[in-house]
């Protein structure tokens, strides 16, 4: 059990070295100008300018959000944005197994169908 999760953490560790190597200057994998989420009771899509953390869903008010992630396909470059820890990730557009994460910027979350909210949308205060 341990030799396998030290494989899954070694594969995770190289999947993020290598998105973040073919990635343009100032847009390495872990770096992102927004926060993307899911809303697990109505299933919103949406995001939150960069500082801004939503404590609730803009639509339903519920608590129950999903940070996602970008998953980039290595065969067309393509973005596949689902919510982090959410099983086995495959390219929407090839179908082919992703390895390579990032945190997804603006335009792969309004690709995905998110929409913006403002702070006051997301949060109490």
């Amino acid at each position: 059990m341990k030799t396998w999760l030290g494989l899954m953490f070694a594969m995770l560790a190289g999947a993020l070295v290598l998105a973040g190597c073919k990635k343009s200057p100032g847009e390495a994998a872990g770096e992102s100008d927004v926060n993307g989420y899911l809303c697990v009771k109505c299933k919103a899509k949406f995001y939150t300018g960069e500082g801004v953390f939503a404590e609730h869903c803009p639509g339903c008010k519920g608590f129950d959000l999903k940070p996602v992630v970008g998953y980039v396909c290595e065969k067309d470059q393509h973005v596949t944005v689902m919510p982090r820890g959410a099983g086995m990730a495959r390219c929407e557009k090839c179908r082919d197994p992703l390895a390579a994460i990032k945190l997804p910027r603006e335009p792969d979350l309004k690709a995905w169908g998110a929409t913006k909210k403002s702070r006051a949308e997301v949060c109490k205060n």
